[in-house]
C-alpha cells in the first residue's frame, strides 16, 4: 500500500504563493488610494484656510477705509485708511497683491499675498453702495481655487462702513 503523502506538492505551493501575492497587492492598492484621498482632502483644507486668511487681511483693511475716498476700479482698488495710509489691492498673475503706499495704482512695489502654486486667484471685485446717512455697504467678491481643482470658489462678504471714525 501506498502511504499518504505528507506536505504539499509544488503546484499547491505556487498557487498558495500566487493567491497571497494577489491579496498583498490588493491591500497595497487600497492603502495607496486612501493615502491619495487623505492628501487631497488635506490640500483642500489648506487652500480653504489660505483663502480665509486672505479674506481676513482684506476685511481688516476694508474696515478702516474712508468710504467717500475709496476708488474701486476693475484693475486696482484704492482704500484710503483712517490713519492716513493708502492701501491698494489688485489681482495679477493669479495672485492677490497689496500695496501699502499707493496714492494711485503704481507699477512697482506690490506685495503678493498669495501664490498660484498654493491658491490661484481669478478675480477680485469690490462695490460700494450708500446704506443711509454716512453709512456705506462695501461688497467684496473673491474668486479663488486650489491649483489642482477644476472650478473656482466664490467668497463673498459685505461690510458696513461709516464716514465717521468709531461708528
Amino acid at each position: 500500500m501506498l502511504g499518504r503523502q505528507q506536505g504539499a506538492s509544488l503546484l499547491e505551493l505556487v498557487i498558495a504563493a500566487s493567491l497571497g501575492l494577489m491579496v498583498i497587492g490588493a491591500l497595497q492598492q487600497v492603502w495607496v488610494w486612501q493615502q491619495g484621498k487623505q492628501q487631497q482632502s488635506q490640500s483642500v483644507s489648506t487652500t480653504l484656510l489660505s483663502a480665509q486668511s486672505l479674506l481676513e487681511q482684506l476685511l481688516a483693511d476694508i474696515s478702516e477705509t474712508l468710504p467717500q475716498q475709496a476708488e474701486l476700479t476693475t484693475e486696482c482698488f484704492l482704500l484710503p485708511q483712517r490713519n492716513g495710509r493708502l492701501i491698494a489691492y489688485r489681482v495679477k498673475d493669479r495672485q492677490l497683491q497689496r500695496h501699502t503706499l499707493a496714492p494711485y495704482c503704481p507699477t512697482y512695489g506690490w506685495q503678493s499675498l498669495s501664490h498660484y502654486s498654493s491658491l490661484a486667484v481669478k478675480s477680485l471685485h469690490m462695490q460700494l453702495e450708500s446704506a443711509g446717512q454716512q453709512l456705506h455697504t462695501l461688497s467684496l467678491t473673491l474668486l479663488m481655487k486650489s491649483p489642482k481643482a477644476k472650478n473656482y470658489h466664490s467668497f463673498y462678504r459685505e461690510l458696513v462702513l461709516s464716514e465717521q471714525p468709531g461708528q
